[in-house]
């Protein structure tokens, strides 16, 4: 299965979520071997399970799509991109893995294929991690929290989630791996050219404890889609995501807006009123897309506060079973009615009544508490 696993990530781009609804209703070997094969997008369509809703645009979608990975798989070969990753000492990791990481799959379709690592991969399963992301032109301020608050996140054991970038990101793999602690960098291309190049000693000492991942194979760049497409791996490998410095518009707010997106909580530390590094934290808070974060205590907190509690005669039995079940994800309606217990008819009218009273919201995952 590495060479099917392979083959996929090589073919598509971070976040293809047509590749992703292939693989999960066709299966990736078998869905692979159609793509490879001379069908057309209408008989190709025709394989897909019939009782599924899809936009009249899929079709035309589809045939793009096919276009794409068949260009692709021509270029491409599988096999020497698994021989690239194993003599730089990795592997791939892919979803029937026992070290897949399962808070990717909240990405629903637009999960990775498999992933390309380097390092200790054991801490792909840990649960208890934190996204610590910011500036790349950080201040000293930001550089000194950063290194404070990812030392007092070691000290309860929680892996350290970044980009390997400049400023805030480096500083939270510094003081990571200064304090003894689990460290992940998410890269945007392939792990045989480490970005940027200021880092590479950095991110190479990571790899003796710590992790070097990504979704795109050796031999593939860096590009500035690639980037923000890695952020939505930054926001799902981590049960929540401190902003410590940002720009009004950055990628750093990219990485927010994924979390927010995934029903992760979101922390944001506020920094002086007339400082631009800090004009995309006060954003956050300010649009209560984030919590503020001023000691350890806020972070403690933002890893470990308790859900909200809602008592049990404010809501008829149903709507609060099915409340309960969302806690902090993003779920299908069919997901919540296996939580639940419930039928999907009466999960379906329960979400209605949820979002009528403004404790639920559907975004691009499905169903999440507001």
């Amino acid at each position: 299965m590495q060479e099917i696993y392979a083959s996929w990530s090589l073919m598509t781009e971070p976040g293809d979520s047509m590749a992703g609804y292939l693989r999960r209703n066709l299966g990736a070997e078998a869905s692979l071997q159609l793509i490879k094969s001379n069908l057309t997008a209408k008989e190709l369509y025709n394989q897909l399970p019939e009782d599924q809703f899809r936009p009249i645009q899929f079709l035309e979608s589809l045939q793009d799509s096919l276009e794409c990975y068949r260009r692709r798989l021509k270029a491409v070969s599988a096999a020497k991109a698994l021989a690239a990753i194993h003599k730089l000492g990795g592997e791939l990791v892919t979803p029937d893995s026992w070290h897949w990481p399962k808070s990717l799959n909240d990405l629903g379709d637009s999960a990775p294929a498999a992933l390309w690592v380097i390092g200790s991969k054991d801490i792909l399963i840990k649960e208890e991690s934190l996204a610590v992301v910011g500036a790349r032109l950080a201040s000293s301020y930001g550089l000194k929290l950063t290194s404070e608050l990812v030392r007092i996140a070691c000290s309860n054991q929680w892996v350290i989630v970044s980009g390997g970038a400049l400023g805030i990101d480096a500083m939270a793999h510094k003081s990571a791996l200064a304090n003894s602690g689990k460290t992940i960098a998410v890269m945007a291309g392939g792990l045989d050219f480490l970005y940027p190049p200021a880092n590479v000693d950095l991110l190479k000492e990571l790899c003796q404890t710590g992790l070097l991942i990504s979704e795109l194979a050796p031999g593939i760049a860096a590009t500035r889609w690639r980037f923000l497409q890695r952020n939505r791996l930054i926001a799902a490998l981590a049960k929540a995501t401190l902003v410590v410095e940002a720009g009004y518009r950055s990628g750093t707010i990219n990485t927010a807006g994924h979390a927010n997106e995934l029903g992760r909580r979101v922390g944001a530390v506020p920094g002086p009123v007339d400082s631009v590094r800090s004009a995309g934290c006060h954003r956050l808070i300010r649009e209560h897309r984030a919590e503020l974060i001023a000691t350890p205590g806020h972070l403690i907190d933002l890893m470990g506060g308790p859900d909200e509690v809602i008592s049990t005669p404010s809501l008829p039995t149903n709507l609060l079973r099915t409340l309960d079940s969302l806690r902090k994800l993003s779920l299908q309606s069919d997901q919540i009615a296996l939580a639940s217990g419930l039928t999907k008819a009466e999960t379906e009218h329960a979400l209605y009544q949820l979002q009528q009273r403004n404790l639920v919201r559907q975004n691009t995952f499905g169903w999440q508490k507001i």
